[in-house]
């Protein structure tokens, strides 16, 4: 027996199970769509229908779909075919997760990159890794790190199309091998240069110093609050608040001058975006008058390059760890994903450290110190009775 709900948006032709549904559109007009489910099997008409009725949103925004019981591969697909047409959806859908304008720009470099390579009217469904390492071949100009910036950004479009099963394979993109380089960081010498520079306010001075003492991410202090303990005051970057990179949630002691900087930063964002101006050129502007004063110094890193704001942080992980010795806190104060990334704060050797920052050597010469598990006199004695026998 079955009962008129088992046959709802289902009729028979021909001996042949259809789905018909009608809606109407935004300016109210009647549409329907009906479609052959290819059985004589009523259960599996039933479950073709509710395969249809799962996606159904799609289908009242003009998506055309290949289902699963059409092709060999038992997936459905959308039959939205061009390459320039998919990285549109793909956009739009990054924007609706909130991922920020900075982002998305760099994602549309990348993508409008391989659409350039591929053509806009390339059926994306017939993309394969015979396509992909041509892409990687046509920009030898660039550098295998800013090369892995459009592969890591290709690779996760095209895990996007096998997750919205719009193609029906997962390709292993790889990125490609690029030198090990050891982080920048501003010298204690660099950092005396900066603040006795004329030319560089004394807000800027002050943020720069802000930086340094707390590893943070440029944009996403901005984003943070204040929350007080018995042991202090912590600056809290929340997991999801904007540009906070780790998504996960931070937090890192600071003093009472730490606080007040803070308060100043969060006061020239209130000015600024009052008068109009967008938030990421107020991080632009303090960017670009960083990198000023660090031209204006002469100031160089370790390769002859110069340094950018992000630096800040690489100078507070080296000084944190080489002065605490504990990486697993600085990991956790850093908001990496891995600790491979915060190990590469440990490639400097100590001396080296202990050359750049005067005011660490102290804490070297501690550190260094042999461990005396016996006393002196009786290691002489020892070695006075080796000697004799």
């Amino acid at each position: 027996m079955t009962y008129k709900t088992d046959r709802k948006n289902l009729y028979k032709r021909s001996g042949i199970y259809y789905f018909r549904k009608g809606w109407r559109d935004e300016n109210g007009i009647r549409k329907q769509y009906l479609k052959s489910l290819d059985t004589n099997e009523l259960p599996r008409a039933r479950k073709h229908r509710d395969e249809i009725l799962g996606r159904f949103d799609e289908i009242m925004l003009g998506v055309e779909l290949d289902w699963s019981w059409e092709g060999n591969t038992g997936r459905t697909t959308i039959k939205e075919k061009r390459l320039d047409a998919a990285v549109e959806q793909y956009i739009k859908h990054k924007r609706n997760n909130r991922l920020t304008e900075s982002s998305i720009k760099r994602i549309k470099n990348s993508l409008n990159n391989l659409i350039k390579y591929l053509g806009s009217g390339f059926n994306y469904n017939a993309i394969t890794l015979d396509n992909i390492d041509g892409f990687k071949n046509s920009m030898p100009h660039k550098t295998p790190a800013g090369l892995n910036v459009d592969i890591r950004n290709v690779r996760a479009f095209c895990n996007w199309l096998w997750q919205t099963e719009r193609i029906n394979r997962q390709l292993p993109i790889k990125q490609v091998k690029e030198p090990k380089r050891k982080p920048q960081y501003l010298t204690e010498s660099d950092i005396v240069k900066l603040l006795n520079l004329e030319s560089l306010s004394g807000r800027m001075k002050r943020i720069i110093q802000f930086y340094i003492s707390t590893g943070l991410r440029c944009s996403s202090v901005f984003y943070g609050h204040i929350k007080s303990k018995p042991n202090g005051n912590y600056l809290v970057i929340p997991a999801d608040a904007p540009y906070n990179k780790a998504k996960k949630r931070i937090e890192i002691l600071i003093n009472q001058g730490l606080h007040s900087v803070w308060l100043e930063m969060i006061e020239w964002k209130k000015d600024w975006e009052a008068k109009g101006y967008k938030f990421e050129n107020l991080v632009g502007k303090i960017s670009k008058e960083f990198k000023r004063a660090i031209r204006e110094c002469g100031i160089k890193d370790k390769n002859d390059k110069h340094h950018h704001l992000h630096n800040t942080r690489h100078t507070f992980a080296v000084m944190d760890l080489f002065s605490k010795g504990n990486i697993h806190a600085l990991k956790k104060r850093m908001g990496h994903s891995n600790m491979g990334v915060t190990e590469m704060y440990s490639d400097y050797e100590e001396s080296e450290i202990a050359e750049d920052f005067e005011f660490l050597a102290e804490r070297f010469k501690i550190g260094q110190k042999p461990l005396e598990l016996i006393g002196s006199d009786t290691v002489l004695a020892i070695q006075e009775e080796e000697r004799l026998t």
